[in-house]
């Protein structure tokens, strides 16, 4: 079934069809104030920190996503109303016809009902702490129309997102004012704490309005009939306690085919409200700042641009792929519709692999969370699981909270640093190729020598973090040689305490490899030699311990008794995609075995919606294995299609020169590929999840936690590094693509340095890997495209054969 098309020239996923099976949600907000919001305007806003700075309201776990930001219209005339995005009154559609436009930091919803066309775009404009909402209503009939407009939002009870759940003094702490065509909501307790001030303000002077919720919905009432909008008018009540929201109401009279134009603002800081209800009155200022907002998206997204013959890959690498990573890089992964702002902070693991998608669309914010992320590390090398970057931010250290941009709790000393316990094995590991990656990016050299404390005292260069890292991962082995599990490596549910990882020893040894050509490139030679050393270590110990001579593969790892995980002889989790996906993409392993692991991942992990993390599904609880053993089968982390280490994979068959298989991974979990089927998806088409339900569970196919995921970072990376093949060096740009052998040609357009290089690839013997010739405007070369001036336009065409 489709709910909807991919719109390439705007930008945009155009959902035709309301009654999706689920919320399909957009990110508002590109600085500090963000709005997550569904395509029926159901939705939250939040300063900063999803948890601690909550400007709306949201109920999590329902059948429906309320409440959210709604403009209702009505029919003064017949008493009819609707709102203009299909929820909440939900006209039948066979009365109405619904359009939503997801953009880029955007979302257009658009309505014709009984001779009334209506839309209301919603988006966040640059450098202000607020939401729009452009408004504009038209009478299509041919008679004269009375129509009232009324806004709604139901303001956050306290700044913090627990508190709306379960504190109920919230509801005698906070309270509503009306001033000239502004409700001012003031969270009175909190104000020694942080100015929690939030406003929803029009750029009409109202007929009427309601700061409290009960007024406006009615008794026994809720979003879908609230009283205010059936008998014609709000109240005009602003009070003190209670449970508040904004709603301006308004009255119009339109002539045939007149239309009226105007906006709501939400936002946050005393006296905005009024300072922007000036300013948007003012339609071209509007105009401007949402094409501010596609000029800030058409800027990222020109950076790479692929035009090939697979379709679902150009839409989703030119514009959602990359949008949806630089989502995850700028909101962490605490703020969606499934995570609604229960934790705040970074995520180590996960912005470290974040970041290595964006350096080019993002360096400014990439370079924030490499400090963020190195401010996090300890003196012994391994990074705080899970930390808020303003308990390490000396520049914030200082700022009393009053005048703190965020309210977050700040923890004493010895809470906030944890014991080798508490370490996730990987962590640390994955900031090292990603420094790399941000330096080759960018030529900022200059970045590894920055000194940066370490988040239990003392400092050094980055470039000393990252020996740091390595260090650590060398230091804590078992008795193999293979890196220890600790509390867990990247696989949360994998808890091997005293046991060994064998995708950590793979990933330290990719990170080595990073490290290692940065020493070179330096001159650092004693270091190069060193962590060359170190690296064949551990690839000697991985070659020897991991490798599973019968079943041809390599295994997930040991337990503290020394059992393997992942054999031919189990019968459960005997095969796993994270250790043989890393073997090959850490360059750790020969070819050969390289090509019998990933038949080994084809022959028993692929399935038409991508791979799974392992199988058959764990069915016998084993604590010595973790907590995967007792998790469903087929479900997250036991046997799903879990959607991060997918490119994993990607990436391995394009090192091994077999394009069609990567190809074949590619489009199994790419999700443009099921806009046909959203019965069996479920989840945005645009969006990448966190996972899929796999074979041994009886909704197999359905997908799960959409937009914060890794996988988008990866996905990114993997296709334009390792499938398209363009990748930066510290020296030159290398062009290594590794196709299906069916494409005859493909083109990208890459700007790097402020250079742009127009490459086209021509396969004419139909091979999937290897490099025949380059010319650059013209003149053949050897390795890799230099770098050019800025400014310059450079003509590369690369031959395979």
């Amino acid at each position: 079934m489709k709910y909807g098309y991919f719109d390439n020239q705007n930008r945009e996923y155009v959902i035709t069809r309301p009654d999706v099976p689920a919320p399909w949600t957009n990110y508002l907000g590109t600085e500090k104030f963000c709005t997550v919001i569904s395509h029926n305007a159901g939705g939250y806003s939040f300063y900063n920190s999803p948890e601690y700075n909550r400007v709306t309201k949201f109920r999590p776990n329902a059948s429906f996503d309320r409440p959210g930001h709604y403009v209702y219209l009505r029919d003064d005339h017949s008493g009819d109303y609707w709102s203009i995005s299909w929820q909440p009154v939900a006209k039948s559609l066979d009365e109405a016809s619904y359009e939503v436009r997801h953009g880029l930091s955007y979302s257009k919803f658009q309505c014709d009902y009984n001779g009334i066309h209506a839309t209301k775009t919603l988006f966040v404009p640059k450098g202000e702490d607020a939401e729009v909402w452009d408004v504009v209503i038209k009478n299509t009939s041919d008679t004269p129309r009375t129509i009232s407009a009324f806004s709604f939002v139901e303001f956050s009870f306290s700044h913090i997102q627990s508190d709306n759940q379960n504190h109920q003094m919230s509801l005698y702490s906070a309270g509503t004012e009306y001033n000239d065509g502004v409700i001012e909501y003031d969270l009175y307790y909190n104000t020694d704490e942080f100015e929690g001030f939030y406003y929803l303000a029009s750029t009409f002077s109202p007929d009427s309005y309601d700061g409290q919720r009960d007024n406006f919905l009615g008794l026994y009432r809720d979003e879908a009939n609230p009283i205010a909008v059936e008998q014609g008018r709000c109240s005009n009540t602003a009070q003190t306690c209670y449970n508040h929201c904004g709603s301006l109401h308004k009255q119009f009279t339109l002539q045939p085919g007149e239309e009226v134009r105007f906006a709501y603002i939400l936002g946050i800081g005393k006296g905005n409200g009024a300072r922007l209800r000036e300013k948007f009155q003012d339609i071209a200022n509007v105009d401007a700042a949402f094409a501010q907002i596609k000029a800030h998206w058409d800027e990222r997204c020109n950076k790479f641009q692929v035009s090939s013959p697979n379709q679902g890959l150009d839409t989703m690498i030119n514009t959602w792929t990359l949008y949806q990573a630089e989502t995850c890089v700028v909101w962490s992964r605490f703020a969606s519709f499934i995570e609604v702002g229960g934790r705040t902070g970074l995520g180590y693991r996960d912005t470290a692999q974040d970041a290595i998608s964006v350096p080019h669309s993002n360096p400014e914010m990439t370079r924030k969370r490499l400090v963020d992320l190195l401010r996090g590390q300890v003196k012994a090398g391994y990074g705080l699981h899970l930390f808020d970057p303003d308990w390490f931010d000396p520049e914030k250290a200082d700022v009393a909270p009053s005048k703190s941009p965020t309210v977050v709790p700040t923890p004493s000393d010895e809470d906030k640093i944890h014991g080798i316990k508490d370490t996730c094995s990987d962590d640390h590991l994955w900031l090292v190729p990603t420094i790399c990656n941000f330096i080759k990016e960018t030529g900022e050299e200059s970045f590894i020598d920055q000194v940066i404390p370490y988040a239990d005292g003392g400092e050094a260069s980055v470039y000393e973090h990252m020996k740091a890292a390595l260090d650590f991962s060398a230091e804590y082995v078992g008795q193999t040689g293979i890196c220890k599990g600790l509390r867990a490596d990247w696989n949360d549910c994998l808890n091997l305490g005293g046991g060994e990882s064998a995708m950590v020893s793979f990933l330290h040894y990719w990170a080595l490899e990073s490290f290692i050509e940065l020493a070179e490139y330096r001159g650092e030679q004693d270091d190069a030699e060193k962590y060359r050393a170190m690296a064949e270590g551990v690839r000697e110990a991985c070659e020897t311990h991991l490798w599973d001579d019968e079943g041809q593969w390599y295994i997930r790892g040991l337990t503290k008794d020394g059992d393997k995980i992942g054999t031919a002889q189990q019968t459960e989790g005997r095969v796993h995609l994270e250790s043989n996906t890393l073997a090959v993409l850490s360059g750790a392993v020969s070819q050969q075995r390289g090509e019998k692991a990933m038949d080994a991942v084809d022959e028993n992990l692929f399935s038409e919606y991508g791979l799974h993390l392992n199988a058959p599904s764990f069915a016998t609880p084993n604590d010595d294995i973790g907590f995967v053993t007792r998790v469903y089968q087929g479900v997250k982390e036991n046997g799903a299609i879990f959607s991060h280490p997918n490119p994993w994979a990607w990436v391995a068959e394009a090192k091994l020169g077999r394009g069609d298989r990567a190809m074949k991974f590619y489009d199994a979990l790419n999700p443009y590929n099921q806009n046909d089927m959203i019965e069996k998806r479920i989840a945005e088409p645009y969006s990448y999840v966190q996972f899929v339900m796999g074979r041994d569970h009886q909704d197999h196919g359905r997908a799960n936690h959409p937009w914060l995921t890794g996988t988008s970072g990866w996905a990114y990376y993997a296709v334009t590094n390792f499938i398209l093949g363009v990748r930066t060096g510290f020296d030159g740009l290398t062009i290594d693509p590794c196709i299906p052998t069916e494409w005859p040609e493909f083109s990208i357009t890459r700007q790097w340095r402020g250079a742009t290089y127009e490459i086209k690839v021509l396969n004419p013997k139909g091979v999937s890997k290897g490099v025949a010739s380059i010319e650059v405007n013209g003149d053949a070369i050897n390795g890799a495209v230099p770098i050019y001036a800025p400014g310059s336009t450079n003509h590369v065409v690369v031959t395979l054969g």
